[in-house]
């Protein structure tokens, strides 16, 4: 009862005080004041702090920890040295030969080289979780000496997509052979990144240290250390870095990232990303296992109001079932769009009368717009006659259920960012023949989309434009039998100190590198 009694703006400044004890609680003795620490706030906390595996939430700290053989330049669509210097690759595709950056070290002064890449992908293989995967191409492996090795591919794929990936591609020491669990969960990998683990507090907090030895050198703009903080309540991360106790925020919604665009200590600033959202439909289940049931839902999602009024600056109209801006990205001939009328005429052809048909959506419970579309959806398809029961979970917990075919809901709202920048990331993770399915929660085999998808990776070193065709007839042939509905691409919020220098942002790693920024 007294929690209802409680204004917004006591609710509110109980929530600041909070977050301002927990600051003070978390932070190491040496974060004082003059200390450079750059101090991001976000929602959740690291699961898995193995590299091989990580996901999500992991790329905060650990990508300022590891490092991958190639970087991938947006500005220029290419491919850049990272800890290997230069590469080349056979007319084949099969070749692939990198030549590695010499006198780096990792954090536990190991000195990086041919033999540790060969450890990384070689342990990578055996492992069975997160983007480890990836590597499944490798069919030998080749140390020509101590700073160049040879990959050698069992399929022609696009090698520098894989080595450069977020996900799965992080080189890490080879100490990790003797590393117990234990110590690995709690964060002591060892990498060549400009940063190295200090301390975690589960659920509080992760610091970071600048690693001395780091390849490119210190200056004295850069931080010196790194700080994460756990803060789950939207509202405390808005007060953290609206009062300066946070340089980063992440995932503010966006009713209080408007109230910060015209705050002067605060920069907030939109960026095209990889992701993007939709609704996959299950086509095993009833009454979505019918393709012109299927098409009137699709008809009932209104994108244009999805990117005015519920994402405005945060997503723009998807033309695809893949980002726009992602290279080889070609619209479909058609997309399904919304019209009331059509859904009516689909729903006679299906066959299903009208107020007679139920079905259920699962949406991810802590997204706001998630929740806004799925009440929008709810309205229009009553509209039809057709009954809507919204299932809202946590992502983890909806996803648990899917995957199992007698407690999978007949639509599930869905975000994707690739692990690899390739439409086939979509394409063959969501709709490849699976079984069980991982990410395929449409439930949908097409052999022949099977064939295409693969054909087309395999052709995207070799003959770009060819393979980017083929994209196309696999987006129709999905379209055509309407398993997903697109959504919005996505634009990621970017919400930081005005003093905060160098950001920039890059639609193939949604994350912060601290390395690169620097403090007025």
């Amino acid at each position: 009862m007294l929690l209802k009694k409680m204004t917004n703006i006591e609710l509110l400044s109980r929530t600041f005080f909070l977050s301002l004890t927990l600051f003070h609680l978390v932070c190491s003795p040496n974060d004082k004041a003059g200390d450079k620490t750059f101090v991001i706030a976000t929602y959740d906390d690291v699961k898995d702090w193995d590299p091989a595996t990580a996901f999500s939430l992991e790329l905060l700290p650990m990508s300022n920890m590891y490092e991958t053989l190639l970087w991938y330049d947006s500005k220029t669509d290419k491919f850049i040295p990272g800890l290997a210097t230069s590469y080349s690759t056979s007319k084949d595709g099969l070749v692939w030969t990198f030549n590695l950056r010499d006198s780096v070290f990792f954090h536990d002064g190991t000195e990086f080289n041919a033999k540790a890449v060969k450890f990384v992908v070689d342990r990578n293989k055996t492992l069975n979780g997160g983007a480890s995967y990836i590597w499944s191409y490798v069919d030998k492996i080749i140390i020509n000496n101590v700073q160049q090795i040879t990959f050698i591919l069992s399929s022609p794929v696009p090698f520098d997509k894989i080595v450069s990936s977020q996900y799965g591609a992080w080189m890490y020491s080879p100490s990790f052979d003797t590393i117990s669990n234990h110590s690995l969960n709690n964060g002591f990998g060892s990498g060549t990144g400009p940063y190295q683990f200090k301390k975690w507090a589960r659920n509080k907090y992760i610091q970071l240290v600048k690693f001395e030895k780091y390849w490119q050198g210190w200056g004295k703009n850069h931080f010196d250390n790194v700080s994460i903080q756990v803060a789950s309540e939207a509202s405390t991360r808005y007060q953290m870095i609206k009062s300066g106790l946070a340089d980063y925020v992440t995932l503010i919604p966006n009713q209080l990232i408007e109230k910060l665009e015209n705050n002067p200590r605060v920069n907030v600033s939109y960026h095209h990303s990889w992701t993007n959202e939709f609704y996959l439909l299950n086509t095993k289940k009833p009454p979505t296992d019918n393709l012109w049931f299927r098409r009137a839902i699709a008809s009932s999602l209104d994108r244009n109001t999805l990117s005015t009024y519920i994402y405005k600056n945060t997503g723009v109209d998807s033309k695809g079932l893949i980002p726009q801006n992602i290279p080889l990205f070609l619209e479909p001939d058609s997309l399904i769009d919304f019209d009331l009328d059509a859904a009516r005429r689909y729903l006679k052809r299906s066959g299903l009368e009208p107020n007679s048909v139920n079905l259920d959506l699962a949406y991810v419970s802590t997204y706001e717009a998630y929740r806004l579309t799925a009440f929008m959806l709810l309205d229009n398809l009553k509209k039809i006659g057709v009954r809507l029961d919204l299932k809202p979970g946590l992502w983890s917990t909806n996803w648990d259920k899917a995957k199992n075919l007698d407690t999978a809901p007949n639509i599930i709202s869905m975000a994707w960012w690739p692990t690899i920048s390739s439409p086939s990331d979509w394409f063959l993770s969501l709709y490849g023949t699976q079984e069980p399915p991982l990410f395929n929660l449409s439930y949908y085999s097409n052999s022949v989309l099977d064939s295409l998808i693969k054909k087309a990776w395999e052709f995207e070193t070799v003959d770009a434009a060819a393979a980017k065709g083929i994209y196309k007839k696999v987006q129709d042939i999905l379209i055509n039998d309407c398993v997903v509905i697109p959504a919005i691409d996505v634009k990621v919020s970017s919400v930081r100190k005005k003093s905060i220098k160098g950001f920039s942002s890059n639609p193939a790693y949604s994350t912060i590198f601290v390395y690169d920024l620097s403090k007025d």
